[in-house]
């Protein structure tokens, strides 16, 4: 069965996707590696390869949860999923994570729950997962998806040490919810109101009506509960739009 999801749970868990994306942003910013803070993050923190199918990337955590170094699990290819998953939920993960792949939108995190076992001889756990496209050549091209897996019953405690590690990001995990109201359109809309872009040239560049910006710009002022430009401009700055 899986975990009952409490109002409380949900925020944590809200809260652990607003710092997932804090570390998708500081990874695409260059501000470290991936080897330089898989290790110290909070949770299972693990890169798939959407063309070869295949695990690249496994912090300790996971390694040690999976009982398995990095290059066996680099090497198991394709039937690292097999081998660790439920082959039963397999499809309907499948089906979930292929829809938000399509949509190249590199700004959102997914999550879900799954179920995660090292070898026939344990029982299943369940954990929660987040996941982020990220580019894995120069060329920008989307063919690596990261996962950060945190087992369901230690969200208390995990989503208490993402507080901490990521103590200076608070204006994004209060306002991450608000960010997952919005809609592509809305954020296309925001990054370039950030950019000093007037109605008429929104209306020009998306071939949309200045009537149509305007509802826009309304909607994205009600959804985010903010007055002016510049709460909007800093906005879109901390969730990396321009």
């Amino acid at each position: 069965m899986a975990p009952v999801a409490t109002s409380y749970h949900k925020q944590l868990e809200n809260n652990c996707k607003a710092q997932f994306f804090t570390i998708g942003n500081q990874l695409k910013k260059g501000l470290f590696t991936l080897q330089d803070v898989g290790d110290y993050v909070p949770g299972n923190l693990m890169v798939h390869d959407l063309i070869t199918n295949s695990n690249t990337y496994m912090n300790k955590s996971g390694c040690n949860i999976l009982k398995h170094s990095r290059e066996e699990l680099q090497a198991l290819g394709p039937t690292y999923f097999t081998k660790f998953f439920p082959k039963e939920e397999l499809r309907f993960l499948n089906e979930g994570l292929q829809q938000f792949i399509a949509k190249d939108d590199h700004s959102s995190v997914y999550s879900f729950l799954q179920r995660v076992r090292p070898d026939s001889s344990c029982e299943y756990k369940w954990y929660f997962t987040s996941s982020r496209l990220c580019c894995g050549t120069e060329s920008g091209n989307t063919n690596m998806i990261m996962h950060l897996a945190i087992e369901a019953n230690a969200l208390n405690n995990l989503g208490r040490k993402l507080n901490r590690v990521f103590e200076e990001n608070l204006f994004i995990s209060q306002n991450y919810r608000k960010f997952n109201l919005l809609t592509t359109r809305e954020k296309e809309i925001i990054r370039l109101i950030a950019l000093d872009k007037s109605t008429q040239d929104i209306s020009d560049l998306l071939f949309i009506s200045t009537h149509t910006v305007n509802n826009h710009r309304k909607n994205i002022l009600n959804k985010l509960e903010i007055t002016c430009i510049s709460q909007l401009v800093r906005f879109a700055m901390s969730f990396d739009m321009v």
